[in-house]
């Protein structure tokens, strides 16, 4: 998202909860020009939803080490 330096000085909290909330960025821009990009910065406690989602999720069943006399399809 891009605003004018205006915009942001009249609206700066806001915007920088928004930026927070959301995880996104915005350019802040004077006389049409990017002067500035403003972003997020992932706390600690936020981790990336997509590691380690499927924990525990699994179960191992016997020892994967030994031969099996199975046949595969």
């Amino acid at each position: 998202m891009k605003i004018s330096a205006a915009k942001f000085r009249s609206n700066c909290f806001k915007i920088i909860d928004e930026i927070s909330k959301k995880q996104t960025e915005v350019i802040i821009t004077k006389r049409g020009k990017a002067i500035v990009k403003l972003i997020a910065i992932k706390s600690e406690d936020q981790s990336d939803p997509l590691l380690g989602v499927l924990a525990g999720a699994g179960e191992t069943v016997g020892n994967l080490t030994e031969p099996f006399d199975e046949e595969w399809a």
